[in-house]
């Protein structure tokens, strides 16, 4: 990918979602010029820099695209915008399919259509490789469980296919500052918010199910190298450690006391046992490695979140 200094054009996709505004946040304060294009279903205005240019628009409706984007140019494209729900992605195929997958292939020729030579492409780690016994590196065949993880995988072919320089950069479980409740995945999100309102933590199964949690900074930190570097391909993105429900809530009780409470719930159908990814080839070739161990961003998370008092 051709290196990309400071105050240039970025379009981000999904800019005001949780991981889309704080890559906003990062290339604002590395001097560039940010377009965010965002429906705003999940997204918030709240999350976005002042400094960003919003433009509200579905990825998956090319025309409303070319109409709100008209004449602008971009030197890169962050594309974070997508449907994330796991389960609904099973009762809601087409939307998922047309948001995910045609959507990333409106993107993509929005980006050649404003000049764009360089394309940074969000995936997922923890939906695309299925059971992970050992932490999957990028070698290991994609296993999709689910619509959402199926769709990922072709949206990254798509990308691949294009004439673009690209990373695709499969992401391990995000948390961090600003991550809804309601959406999957944001465990620590849901915890957090139990712990600030004094509410029980509800527990499913054993609390053995295990996943790779990585800051949200260190992601937009892996964006912001991506793109001055010269790296192409694929990336896991993540920490290369799998923490269980319990190890987290003793992790959080170490910084926030005992919770609240504990309720125990059934386990929920489906659900993968272990996702973690193996971040090794990123060291290895010099691109990013992780910053933030566990316990320093559970801390930074819940005092954003008013759930800590200021250090």
């Amino acid at each position: 990918m051709s290196r990309v200094g400071r105050g240039l054009r970025v379009l981000v996709t999904g800019g005001a979602g949780f991981l889309g505004s704080h890559i906003v946040d990062a290339l604002v304060a590395r001097g560039d010029r940010v377009l965010v294009v965002d429906d705003l279903s999940t997204g918030d205005r709240a999350n976005l820099n002042e400094a960003a240019d919003l433009r509200v628009a579905d990825i998956s409706d090319m025309s409303g695209l070319g109409r709100v984007l008209a004449g602008d140019h971009v030197h890169a494209v962050v594309h974070c915008a997508a449907k994330t729900k796991v389960v609904e992605s099973m009762e809601r195929e087409d939307l998922y399919r047309r948001v995910i997958v045609e959507g990333t292939d409106n993107v993509v020729e929005l980006a050649r259509q404003m000049g764009a030579t360089d394309f940074i492409n969000i995936s997922t780690g923890g939906s695309i490789y299925g059971e992970t016994p050992v932490c999957a590196d990028e070698t290991v065949p994609v296993d999709p469980q689910s619509n959402y993880g199926r769709f990922k995988a072709q949206a990254e072919r798509v990308v691949a296919r294009s004439t673009l320089r690209s990373i695709t950069m499969r992401l391990a479980n995000i948390y961090g500052p600003r991550q809804r409740r309601d959406l999957e995945g944001g465990v620590i999100a849901i915890f957090i918010g139990c712990w600030k309102r004094r509410e029980p933590i509800t527990i499913f199964g054993d609390g053995g199910y295990q996943r790779d949690y990585v800051y949200v900074g260190d992601v937009a930190e892996a964006v912001m190298t991506a793109l001055r570097s010269d790296h192409e391909g694929t990336y896991n993105i993540g920490t290369g450690v799998a923490t269980s429900v319990n190890d987290l809530v003793s992790a959080l009780t170490a910084v926030l006391g005992p919770p609240p409470g504990v309720r125990r719930a059934p386990p929920r159908s489906a659900e993968l046992r272990r996702g973690c990814v193996d971040p090794s080839k990123a060291a290895r070739d010099r691109l990013w490695s992780p910053r933030t161990d566990l316990a320093e961003g559970l801390r930074m998370t819940a005092r954003a979140e008013g759930a800590l008092g200021p250090a």
